[in-house]
């Protein structure tokens, strides 16, 4: 029995649907790096509100031992995709992602071809927590802020999409996904994704838990559902097609930051 707690409509699902291709070649950061379309530029301050928002490690006394601020480059413990896109529809490319006014960028084209990157270190159990804005436009972008496996395959090694959404809608999705039928319980909460927000997820022995603006949205306790070894977190801008061409977007993140 899956016992969840979530402020949102929650659903669970069992699908046969082909791996994210999250696993793509990557490329190093000392890689050349062709900077995304310069315009708009955000600022290094984000216009929304407090410069970081209600955090849920203020709210709850988590030790920062790690991250990426975006403050003048990418840190060298990320990787950046190089290879097919999600789904192997489009391609995911080392120039699609940059930083620009110390924030990351991530940028979809007409074409299809977007990009995302995948942090070096992995840990089992732990806090991740990120300062994300969202486009609004295309359905044929998601933005997808995650934690994915780093030694057991998916989709046995698990998934944890705490923040996903289509960039044409007002609302974000969290995704656990579990076991070798990739099983799903996701819950939706109603959102501005083109502001600012503070997304975040706690990974313990006991269960996860999804946080936005400090506020707990999701919350499963079954151990069934829990990921068997290490993950990592990831940023991406996934391309899904739909009817006639992607609009250009954009997705940014002011920081990136691991806690124990």
């Amino acid at each position: 029995m899956v016992i969840a707690t979530v402020i949102a409509t929650v659903v669970r699902t069992t699908a046969s649907e082909p791996a994210p291709g999250l696993s793509p070649t990557l490329v190093s950061q000392d890689a050349t790096q062709a900077a995304p379309p310069p315009d708009p530029a955000p600022p290094a301050t984000p216009p929304d509100g407090p410069e970081n928002g209600v955090q849920a490690a203020n709210a709850h006394g988590w030790e920062l031992i790690g991250g990426d601020e975006f403050n003048g480059g990418l840190s060298d413990k990320w990787n950046r995709y190089d290879g097919p896109g999600h789904a192997d529809a489009g391609r995911r490319s080392p120039a699609a992602v940059g930083v620009r006014g110390d924030a990351l960028v991530i940028s979809g084209d007409a074409t299809g071809t977007t990009g995302g990157m995948a942090w070096s270190e992995s840990r089992r159990y732990g806090k991740w927590e990120m300062r994300a804005k969202f486009p609004a436009g295309d359905r044929q972008y998601h933005p997808v802020l995650l934690l994915w496996p780093t030694e057991v395959e998916w989709p046995l090694g698990g998934e944890i999409d705490f923040a996903e959404t289509t960039s044409a809608s007002k609302d974000v999705s969290f995704f656990l996904h579990h076991g070798p039928d990739n099983a799903k319980e996701s819950a939706r909460k109603k959102i501005d994704i083109t502001r600012w927000h503070n997304y975040a997820v706690e990974w313990t022995p006991q269960g996860i838990t999804g946080y936005i603006d400090g506020k707990r949205w999701f919350a499963s306790t079954d151990p069934d559902t829990l990921p068997p070894g290490p993950m990592h977190p990831a940023i991406q801008l996934d391309y899904v097609p739909g009817d006639g061409s992607p609009k250009p977007t954009e997705m940014f993140v002011d920081w990136m930051r691991i806690y124990a």
